[in-house]
C-alpha cells in the first residue's frame, strides 16, 4: 500500500510539471473570456472584473495559442510564467 501511494504521488507531481500558468490583472469593470489552445486542447478562461487571478493550463507545451475571446492580445500567444495587465479590452504585458 505503501509503494502505491509513493506511486500515485510521484505521477502527481510529475503531472504538475506539465502545467503553466499566468497572472492577469483585469482592470475593467467588465468580466472576460480568454479562449485558449493548447497542443489541441481548449481551455476558456473567465476573468472576473476588477481583480487579479493566476490562471493554470494543462499542457506539455509552454505555451497556448490565443483563440478568441473578449480581449485582444499583441500576440498570437502566451507563455507559462507571464504576466498581463487587461484594459478596456486590451491586454498588454506587465
Amino acid at each position: 500500500m505503501k509503494k502505491l501511494i509513493i506511486g500515485l504521488s510521484i505521477v502527481a507531481f510529475s503531472q504538475s510539471l506539465l502545467a503553466g500558468s499566468i497572472r492577469i490583472y483585469n482592470n475593467d469593470s467588465n468580466t472576460h473570456v480568454i479562449k485558449l489552445k493548447c497542443n489541441g486542447s481548449s481551455k476558456t478562461l473567465k476573468i472576473n472584473r476588477s481583480a487579479t487571478s493566476t490562471y493554470t493550463f494543462h499542457s506539455t507545451a509552454s505555451k497556448c495559442d490565443v483563440d478568441g475571446g473578449t480581449v485582444r492580445f499583441p500576440s498570437r500567444n502566451i507563455q507559462d510564467g507571464q504576466a498581463w495587465k487587461i484594459k478596456n479590452g486590451l491586454a498588454s504585458k506587465n
